[in-house]
């Protein structure tokens, strides 16, 4: 045997595992550093955490003119809101395995029912309020990042896609743009991309809107941070979650697989018991910098 072969060999192997592990270190310190200021740049804190978006720092008008088919009463008056630096907003919803994942760590009790349709990528349903939070109190330990719910401010831009329109994509609904139901309450509807009958698509099967981020009219319900008020007079003009309201209840945007269209606007706000729950029912998270 040659010796010196063999240990010139297990030295160059260990030296080039050695190698690797630096360079490996460097790119994750590097990832973790990184600077999160440009609008749409797009960043992962962990293999199982969702994928973000970084937002722009942007003035919009909160709620809905008058004139929009279908509004109600409570989504005014319209209010200017600019929202905050340093916000990110992930590009889906919450997905069944993110939230599995979660679980097995030992960071959400809950268990949801997929009610037969899957797992995986489809967005988790049949959770609470209560349970989102915990998702997002389970994501900052991990990552010792902000993470929280939406407010209802920021939700509803990241639903305009940072404009003014009905809808990200314009002033009609359309199947192929969001997996919603009928034109008359309730069910589910196949038309254009929409595949998906009386249940959620997988998340990202529908185009990303102007900021990057996919699924914020139908799918699912999604639980933001605010109480329940009945107009927009006196919100916070720095897009911060309103809790001055009945928290009782606790507002969901976007409406869902089985709703009208007139419930997918970004502006169209319902609110339910934080303890609801359903097969409609989902939500999706912010990081604050």
């Amino acid at each position: 045997m040659n010796l010196v072969s063999t240990g010139y060999s297990a030295y160059t192997s260990f030296a080039s595992i050695l190698a690797a592990a630096l360079v490996l270190t460097a790119c994750v310190t590097s990832e973790q550093n990184r600077d999160l200021t440009e609008a749409g740049q797009e960043f992962q804190d962990c293999p199982d955490c969702p994928i973000m978006v970084v937002m722009p720092v942007q003035t919009f008008r909160m709620g809905s003119p008058d004139s929009e088919e279908g509004r109600s009463k409570n989504e005014g008056p319209q209010q200017s809101v600019t929202i905050s630096p340093g916000l990110s907003i992930s590009k889906h919803e919450v997905t069944f395995a993110q939230w599995d994942a979660c679980v097995a760590d030992g960071g959400c009790e809950t268990v949801p029912d997929d009610n037969g349709w899957g797992r995986g990528d489809r967005p988790v349903i049949d959770v609470m309020w209560y349970d989102a939070q915990a998702y997002a109190a389970w994501l900052s330990a991990k990552t010792q990042k902000n993470y929280r719910l939406l407010s209802e401010a920021e939700w509803e831009f990241a639903a305009k896609g940072g404009g003014d329109k009905t809808y990200s994509w314009g002033a009609v609904a359309s199947h192929d743009h969001a997996n919603y139901g009928t034109d008359d309450c309730c069910g589910g509807r196949i038309a254009g991309r929409d595949r998906w009958l009386e249940i959620t698509a997988p998340v990202g099967s529908f185009p990303a809107n102007q900021l990057g981020l996919h699924d914020l009219s139908g799918n699912v319900w999604e639980w933001v941070e605010d109480c329940w008020d009945e107009s927009h007079e006196g919100r916070p003009a720095d897009s911060a979650a309103r809790v001055d309201g009945d928290c009782n209840l606790r507002i969901m945007k976007g409406g869902s697989w089985a709703s009208m269209p007139v419930r997918i606007r970004g502006a169209f706000r319902d609110a339910f018991p934080p303890n609801d729950h359903g097969t409609i029912i989902g939500f999706r998270v912010a990081r604050a910098d």
